[in-house]
């Protein structure tokens, strides 16, 4: 019962008591009209003062039901990130410690838990309730075995944002992250750290330029900082979309799990013929509609997927010089159209609803402006046909060497989707590092790297305004080197593996397999039955749901897969559940 309750109900049965006693009726009747208005005034000022006693139903009778955090200390529990410090207590307006926090992380990110027979602080014995949780956290690189630990110990947000971002294997991103301006003055160490939590949305200032590193972080706070990454971090892709070329048939049946389809079967040509859409064979052109066609075409209608056609150019098809005609912009945007109007005869009707844009290798001013002239040309013409665009990407790159001829800004407000192709980091080439172990920093998506890219395309000023537009495409490309016995560089040359090979090397006998927690990308390291020592780098799941779960936390929901037909789909080596 509350205390308004209480009252009300102790004033009605005064009156009730007074109503029964023996007197003259008058008396009474005047007494009554006055006692009435005096309790009617009562309860009007017991309803106009604010119920301070009154708790939030979370299951806490610590948490005041006007709280800002009650959702989020809700939330905490359902995730199974928090649990209360006493029975019926959640420890409200209580400092959070060290310990505290590191079983928070264990909890969210579901880490198998050690408990080794030797301590790794001397200030965390093994009869502590947090024992096992310090260690885990250690094992997975989220905190440094530095003599002691200080379990006890309320942690700062600087503590906070550091030990989070590493929980997430960010530390590269973190040192990508060092140089970058932050809206905080206040903020002088662990800047690059602070950055990451800032960027996939952790934590905020306490003023828009202030974040308090020193300052010490509640429980209720420490559970609205967790849940909004929890959300995005386990969230789901909303968009799935992969690209049918070349050897794609054997995958056919993943097009059910997909919102749309891109068939790569033409090239945008700029030669001595002139300017013309290449979906044949000539010129070598891998690109090309496949006989048969028809099969896979009428499968992508039954299945009601979108189906794009994808035009590729590249510098070697002259993409610079057609970017930078207004004649040649236009015969390739009316090229496109012709292509999406015909009738293919196979299936009596044109099979696209739109197309996909992959001009790569674009560099230069004059190129941006030429492309984005291109794309305001053939939206137009796609638009006023009722057809999309969507418009692959390549990323910017930390030390400035990338391609530069893409405006995501003005892509993005011309494109229904832009892919953005964070992948393919490695170098084509080791010339001048043969005899030694560079190689092992030629990762194919280093995270800090995809970190970057993802900050780029979402800038605020520069990126693409609307995040649904934005697709992380993923792809299944190898890297490798072959090494000498001693594991030293003998090649500069890379060698490949298509993802067959790389189970077939995954499950072999005498295959080393590792994790780079740096790049957060996998490698194996075997050797051929031609006795060659080779050091690969590919994809796995952890990888590609590290990746996802950080575009999620940039606020970006799609996927886009190169290709089908490379994409892992074994028993126990299967992609899907992890990007879908």
């Amino acid at each position: 019962m509350s205390g308004e309750t209480g009252l009300k109900n102790l004033l009605y049965e005064s009156i009730i008591k007074i109503c029964s006693t023996k007197g003259e009726n008058r008396i009474m009747k005047n007494f009554m009209k006055k006692f009435t208005s005096i309790g009617l005034m009562i309860m009007l000022l017991i309803s106009a003062v604010p119920a301070i006693w009154s708790f939030a139903d979370t299951g806490y009778k610590d948490v005041p039901s006007d709280s800002w955090a009650v959702q989020a200390i809700e939330e905490a529990g359902k995730c199974g990130l928090m649990q209360g410090q006493s029975e019926g207590e959640f420890g409200y307006g209580k400092t959070i410690t060290k310990a505290e926090f590191a079983t928070i992380l264990c909890n969210m990110l579901k880490w198998k838990a050690v408990s080794p027979e030797q301590p790794s602080f001397s200030d965390v014995a093994k009869d502590k309730w947090y024992y096992s949780y310090i260690e885990t956290a250690l094992a997975n690189n989220a905190i440094e075995k530095n003599g002691s630990f200080l379990p006890d110990t309320p942690i700062t947000r600087e503590e906070m944002a550091v030990m989070f971002v590493k929980a997430l294997g960010l530390s590269d991103a973190a040192k990508t992250a060092e140089s970058f301006s932050l809206p905080f003055t206040d903020v002088t160490a662990n800047k690059g750290y602070i950055g990451v939590a800032y960027d996939i949305g952790m934590i905020t200032g306490i003023s828009q330029n202030s974040f308090a590193p020193a300052n010490t972080a509640k429980r209720e706070e420490a559970a609205a900082m967790l849940t909004r990454v929890y959300t995005k971090y386990y969230g789901k892709t909303d968009f799935l979309h992969s690209f049918y070329a070349i050897s794609s048939y054997s995958q056919k049946s993943l097009i059910n799990e997909m919102n749309a389809v891109t068939f790569g079967w033409s090239a945008m040509t700029n030669d001595s013929k002139g300017v013309w859409l290449n979906t044949g064979s000539d010129g070598g052109n891998e690109f090309k509609i496949p006989s048969g066609y028809e099969d896979i075409v009428s499968y992508v209608a039954s299945n009601g997927t979108k189906a794009h056609l994808g035009v590729y150019m590249d510098t070697s098809d002259g993409v610079k010089d057609l970017l930078l005609s207004a004649d040649k912009r236009k015969a390739a945007a009316e090229a496109i159209m012709a292509e999406l109007s015909k009738n293919y005869e196979a299936v009596g009707r044109n099979p696209y609803s739109g197309v996909t844009i992959d001009f790569e290798g674009l560099k230069g001013q004059e190129v941006k402006q030429g492309f984005n002239a291109f794309l305001t040309d053939l939206s137009t013409q796609l638009k006023a046909q009722n057809k999309t665009l969507y418009v692959a990407v390549q990323p910017v790159l930390s030390n400035g060497a990338y391609y530069d001829g893409f405006d995501y800004k003005t892509i993005g407000q011309l494109a229904d989707k832009v892919i953005l192709m964070a992948h393919d980091y490695n170098p084509t080439s080791l010339e001048g590092y043969t005899g030694t172990e560079w190689y092992k920093n030629t990762a194919l998506t280093p995270i800090g790297s995809v970190y970057y890219s993802l900050k780029a395309i979402t800038d605020s000023t520069s990126g693409v305004a609307d995040k649904n537009k934005i697709v992380l495409a993923i792809s299944f490309a190898t890297v490798g080197w072959e090494l000498s016995e001693d594991g030293k560089l003998i090649s500069a040359s890379p060698l490949h593996a298509n993802t067959e090979a790389v189970y077939k090397w995954m499950t072999a006998s005498g295959t080393e397999k590792g994790f780079s927690n740096a790049y957060r990308n996998p490698y194996l390291q075997y050797t051929t039955p031609e006795g060659k020592h080779v050091f690969l780098w590919y994809e796995n799941e952890q990888s590609v749901s590290e990746k996802a779960a950080l575009a999620r936390m940039f606020g970006i929901n799609g996927i886009s897969i190169w290709r089908l037909g490379l994409i892992p789909d074994y028993s126990g080596y299967s992609i899907m559940n992890n990007i879908k």
